[in-house]
């Protein structure tokens, strides 16, 4: 049987060549060594041998391995020589102490030697060290000595000695990895074995290579991706681990987790907002609840910001969401017994991911998007439904299957976020629907970590944009009002037309104002004419307080039902007293222009330095323009829509 071997040399005083260099113990860095010694140990044994490390690599007193590893370390005085027996059991000199004493507890001097060292009777050259008068070798320089596998996991420090796998060197991600994880994944571990024999000779590069120098080389890549599903690990070490299991017939391991906190798997730029304290004593708040053993907990976390408050709150058809959309109490109570044998049938799964894609089949085979009526008398029609109704469907159906969701809705679309295997995602239910899909649209997206903030859980101030541009940017950073403005005037003409096709012509003269009394006094005019689209309906005045005439395009100084608000001489001025208006939210500087907005003294200088911050609700001092929910995210979301029309 192959054996393990770690080398620290004999302990023999030795004479320097060269001078000394620092040797740090292992143990002041956090890091501990495990050895495994049978295929179907993954996990190892904890170990306390002697350790340092020098100058980025880790060596080990060989005596202290030899007797972990039950392997023959001698020294012949004759001819002052160390041999290394792999098949010889290990004996203990004279005096040798019961336990393995760790010696390694300070800094220590590090000579190179010129100790003769033999490995089953053959000469070998490696780097050796004496350090307090006993030699110690690298440990992955006798691993590719004598061939054992060696892993080091960086994420919690800790390194791993097999004995009875083949040496790896230590390597990166590889496109031959991702592939392998890709089928994987899709496969039953009754094929994992012939998989790996398949798999082992691309992945390492060698012609004869089986699975275990696949594993090896699994375990010594140096930074792998997470792994979207089950739980946050590293690649490699999850399908290392899962590959021994089905191939030797044990249980899983437990591969450690990278991180249970949220906040520290976190996008670097998540905090980076002006009401970043809250925001983040908030999402601790919620991710601990969301992370616990009851995700439903997270109804009662203790939140402050408005925002999170609203995450609090999940959408079922209990509330007054399915009497809003027309769904009356026979209509429930139909529905369900229509579905009665399909959540039998989902009820005896037991795999989460197998509930989730009965779920989806069920949403593919009744439904159809586009606008309609409510689920509950869509179904058994191929009914046409709009995201709100897709998303309250599959709302019941995961409580139906005992799997923790909950509703996550913007200004336009509405989806589902599960807790699947023991992580929360996002459920998928129309090709392409929203965000970055993975998984066929059922389990999806690529930052795992950020699945909650995504889902607007803890969005600063973000929401769901036009699907064609939507990115994690868009939920994670606040838009200046103040700045220069990103649309043309050929955009926001385009997108008026498209969608007020009667619009005035004296409408589509008056945009280029927009961008030059913007520009006047440094605020982004295609804010505000998005701002005026949502005021007016697009220019259409249905329903509005103000009328075209006016020439005031954001209902100022409409603060009450039934007032008329302002009216001003020329479309220029109207425009330029929003524009004054809104510099009177986004900053403090004073104005270029002579003032003509009527209530330009009445707002809180710079209140809301950002688009998001206009609405009331949302801004964390309680000022605003409007006290509609998601005011500021509405314009966004029709700035966004602007933006996908030719500038020119």
């Amino acid at each position: 049987m192959k054996r393990f071997f770690l080398g620290l040399l004999a302990a023999f005083i030795l004479p320097a060549t060269a001078s000394a260099v620092d040797a740090l113990p292992a143990s002041s860095g956090g890091q501990t060594f495990y050895v495994s010694t049978s295929l179907s140990d993954t996990t190892g044994a904890r170990a306390n041998p002697s350790i340092y490390n020098i100058e980025d690599s880790t060596y080990f007193k060989l005596r202290d391995l030899g007797r972990l590893m039950n392997f023959a370390v001698s020294y012949d005085a004759r001819t002052n020589a160390v041999h290394i027996s792999p098949d010889a059991a290990y004996v203990p000199v004279l005096g040798e102490s019961p336990t393995i004493q760790n010696t390694a507890t300070t800094t220590a001097n590090a000579v190179s030697s010129v100790q003769t060292l033999y490995l089953s009777g053959k000469r070998i050259t490696p780097t050796v060290y004496n350090i307090k008068g006993n030699n110690y070798i690298s440990l992955r320089e006798l691993g590719k000595l004598v061939d054992f596998g060696v892993s080091y996991n960086y994420d919690n420090k800790r390194i791993t000695a097999y004995s009875e796998y083949p040496y790896a060197a230590e390597s990166s991600w590889s496109a031959a990895m991702n592939d392998l994880a890709g089928n994987l994944s899709i496969l039953p571990p009754a094929n994992f074995s012939a998989t790996a024999k398949r798999y082992a000779p691309i992945v390492t590069g060698q012609k004869n290579a089986d699975w275990t120098h696949l594993v090896s080389a699994l375990r010594a890549v140096r930074e792998a991706p997470p792994i979207a599903s089950d739980s946050l690990h590293r690649t490699n070490l999850y399908w290392a681990d899962r590959l021994t299991a089905a191939i030797t017939n044990s249980d899983v391991s437990a591969t450690p987790r990278l991180d249970t906190s949220l906040t520290a798997l976190a996008d670097a730029d998540l905090f980076a907002n002006p009401d970043k304290a809250v925001l983040e004593r908030d999402f601790r708040a919620m991710s601990s609840a969301y992370l616990s053993t009851t995700p439903a907990a997270a109804a009662n976390a203790a939140v402050s910001n408005s925002i999170a408050k609203d995450a609090r709150t999940r959408l079922t058809l209990s509330d007054g969401y399915a009497a809003a959309r027309g769904a009356t109490d026979a209509d429930e109570k139909a529905a369900k017994a229509y579905f009665a044998s399909d959540m039998a049938a989902l009820s005896a799964l037991t795999a989460d991911s197998d509930r989730v894609n009965k779920i989806y089949s069920l949403m593919q085979r009744e439904f159809r998007t586009g606008s309609g009526s409510f689920w509950t008398r869509a179904y058994n029609k191929n009914g046409s439904m709009d995201s709100f109704s897709f998303a309250a469907a599959a709302d019941w159906m995961f409580a139906e299957a005992g799997i923790p969701a909950f509703i996550a809705r913007g200004y336009s679309s509405a989806w589902n976020v599960v807790y699947v295997n023991r992580q929360w995602t996002i459920f998928e239910y129309a090709n392409g629907a929203s965000l970055r899909s993975l998984d066929d649209y059922r389990l999806s997206d690529t930052h795992p970590a950020s699945t909650l903030l995504l889902t607007q859980v803890m969005r600063p101030g973000g929401s769901y944009y036009n699907t064609s541009r939507a990115t994690v940017n868009h939920y994670f950073t606040y838009t200046a009002i103040s700045g220069k403005a990103t649309a043309t005037a050929a955009q926001m003409q385009a997108y008026v037309k498209a969608r007020n096709p009667s619009v005035a012509q004296s409408v589509l003269d008056m945009i280029p104002h927009y961008l030059t009394e913007g520009a006047d006094e440094g605020i982004r005019g295609d804010v505000a004419f998005a701002q005026s689209c949502l005021e007016t309906g697009n220019f259409k005045f249905e329903g509005s307080a103000v009328t075209l005439e006016q020439n005031n395009f954001c209902g100022l100084a409409v603060v009450t039902t039934g007032v008329t608000g302002a009216s001003f001489d020329t479309p220029q001025l109207g425009i330029r007293a929003q524009i004054q208006h809104l510099k009177a939210y986004a900053s403090r500087q004073g104005l270029v222009n002579d003032c003509i907005d009527p209530r330009f003294s009445l707002v809180t200088r710079g209140c809301a330095e950002y688009v998001q911050h206009l609405g009331i609700q949302e801004n964390p001092n309680g000022y605003g323009w409007a006290s509609g929910a998601d005011y500021g995210t509405k314009i966004l979301n029709i700035l966004d829509n602007i933006l996908t029309y030719p500038t020119a």
